[in-house]
């Protein structure tokens, strides 16, 4: 973390939970439906730690968040230990959908937790620059060689497979939950989430962080 960086401020990425992290700096959090990160993780991996084919979405959910078992680094863990940190100043908490549904809006909230001084053109290409097209545009900047390569070697699959971490989109209903599955993490939301927070759903997670925003003069559409 000390090692010489290409900008200032600098900047990390980490998929750590708060318990975890180094400390010492400024965190930006963003969390995402369950069911949309389950699906999300399944396109990811397939083709990088497994087969593709091998098994399917519901399959892989189960074996990555066991119902039975309280994991450290599970999502229902993960979400939980960055939202008790609400409160912090040096924490912003994000939702992907609201950062989808408002980018020019996220931009600015991220700028002004930098304390990045952003006008117009600059909010305005850092849009441009976040959006889907530029990234399919300019994929090569946003590959994963080496942890392919990596990936490859220790799971023991073909070699020479697609790095890319941006897609189109999802490849069809063959990386979508059941129903059933669907359900069932409706259900492990009530049994982590509720008795810890009090939120019935996801949705209710979201409201919260829209009102922590609203609360602290931070608006977004």
């Amino acid at each position: 973390l000390t090692a010489p960086q290409v900008a200032e401020p600098r900047l990390f990425k980490s998929h750590l939970n708060y318990t975890d992290v180094p400390k010492g700096g400024r965190y930006i959090y963003a969390v995402r439906d369950p069911q949309a990160v389950a699906e999300s993780y399944y396109r990811f991996f397939e083709g990088w730690l497994f087969e593709p084919g091998s098994f399917t979405p519901d399959e892989y959910v189960r074996w990555r968040w066991p119902r039975d078992e309280n994991r450290p680094h599970d999502y229902w863990h993960h979400v939980g230990s960055w939202w008790e940190q609400r409160d912090n100043e040096n924490v912003l908490l994000l939702c992907y959908e609201e950062m989808k549904a408002d980018l020019p809006g996220t931009v600015r909230l991220v700028g002004d937790f930098m304390g990045v001084d952003l006008d117009e053109e600059l909010v305005d290409r850092i849009v441009r620059q976040s959006t889907r097209e530029f990234m399919l545009a300019h994929k090569e900047k946003f590959d994963e060689k080496y942890m392919r390569h990596r990936a490859e070697e220790l799971a023991g699959i073909p070699p020479n497979g697609d790095s890319l971490k941006v897609t189109p989109g999802a490849n069809g209903r063959s990386h979508q939950l059941s129903p059933e599955m669907k359900a069932e993490l409706e259900e492990m939301w009530r049994e982590r989430m509720t008795p810890r927070f009090g939120f019935q759903s996801y949705e209710d997670l979201r409201r919260a962080i829209r009102e922590l925003h609203s609360e602290n003069g931070r608006i977004l559409n």
